[in-house]
């Protein structure tokens, strides 16, 4: 067997020509190539020449107006990208297993990220310095929706969903405030009422991506004394700004967004009682490991409700772990 690994993976090029020929087959460019690589043209020509010598056949067709792959060229072309990505792969794997790290995979709303999370992932990853993560960007009901089908691990959602295949692990709500066009009246004023939209165009998410921020939302409004005028839907947090930004409505956004504004809006604080974003954690029920016990030291001991409220009493029942007063 050694004798056949020796005879069968002895190759008279290397990696770095390689690398250099599936840039020009891209560009179809020697020159394209040679700035995409960093490197000299006449450096670049040097790697397709040998490359081409150790394998004994032209993989380029060149005169001064085009580069053209050759067949033979075509054909590799078809199957180096694959073959490097398996490498680049295994050998990534190797990297983490010999660290002996995991992957976890934690999904985060904008809301969060310009909240709480920066902090709480530092503090995170400083207990578990033998853990890489990925983090992804979405809205509410894609992160549940990927927890559920094991695409992610946890996420850091704005709502706090009931449902028995997930564990939720209540988080301090935050409240919203407005998101105005800059020459609204609304802009001039240093606190909003409530009353004062009734007769404006909201700008919310669609009630099925986060049900209980809309109904809390909504449920202000009518406690407020009116029921929306107008609702104009946004599917993202950034087409709800821009909605604001070309004038179309007034959005409801999270304190900690204020700064977020565009270019022709203004953040105004609203006066109590405000609409809330009750956020949570949320993992499989059959979620277990040292990572997850992080998450909830961490969450109980800076995010949890009773740390904003002063009292309350944790429970856990039915896969959901929050405050009760």
């Amino acid at each position: 067997m050694n004798q056949l690994i020796a005879r069968s993976y002895q190759f008279k090029y290397d990696l770095k020509q390689l690398r250099s020929f599936l840039a020009v087959a891209e560009k179809l460019s020697f020159r394209g190539a040679a700035d995409s690589l960093f490197i000299s043209q006449p450096a670049l020509s040097k790697h397709i020449a040998q490359l081409e010598a150790a394998l004994d056949c032209k993989l380029f067709v060149r005169d001064k107006n085009q580069v053209l792959l050759t067949k033979a060229g075509e054909a590799l072309y078809s199957t180096l990208p694959m073959v490097l990505e398996q490498l680049y792969q295994t050998t990534s794997s190797l990297i983490t297993e010999d660290r002996n790290e995991q992957t976890i995979k934690i999904g985060y709303t904008c809301a969060a990220m310009a909240s709480f999370f920066p902090h709480l992932i530092r503090e995170i990853r400083q207990e578990l310095p033998n853990y890489e993560f990925e983090f992804s960007e979405a809205m509410t009901d894609k992160l549940i929706d990927d927890v559920s089908q094991q695409q992610l691990d946890g996420a850091f959602i704005m709502s706090r969903p009931d449902e028995p295949q997930l564990r939720c692990i209540d988080i301090r709500p935050e409240p919203l405030g407005l998101m105005v066009p800059d020459n609204h009246f609304l802009a001039g004023m240093d606190v909003v009422s409530l009353s004062t939209l009734a007769r404006e165009t909201l700008i919310l998410f669609p009630r099925k991506m986060n049900p209980m921020l809309y109904d809390e939302i909504t449920s202000h409004c009518e406690a407020a004394g009116f029921v929306p005028r107008k609702i104009l839907e946004a599917q993202s947090g950034h087409a709800a700004i821009g909605f604001v930004a070309a004038g179309a409505g007034i959005a409801f956004i999270a304190v900690s967004m204020a700064t977020a504004c565009l270019k022709g809006t203004c953040f105004k604080p609203l006066s109590p009682p405000v609409p809330q974003i009750h956020y949570s954690f949320i993992t499989r029920q059959s979620a277990r490991g040292e990572w997850l016990n992080a998450f909830e030291q961490q969450i109980q001991e800076t995010l949890s409700p009773e740390r904003c409220c002063g009292h309350g009493v944790i429970t856990e029942k039915a896969g959901k772990v929050g405050v009760h007063n």
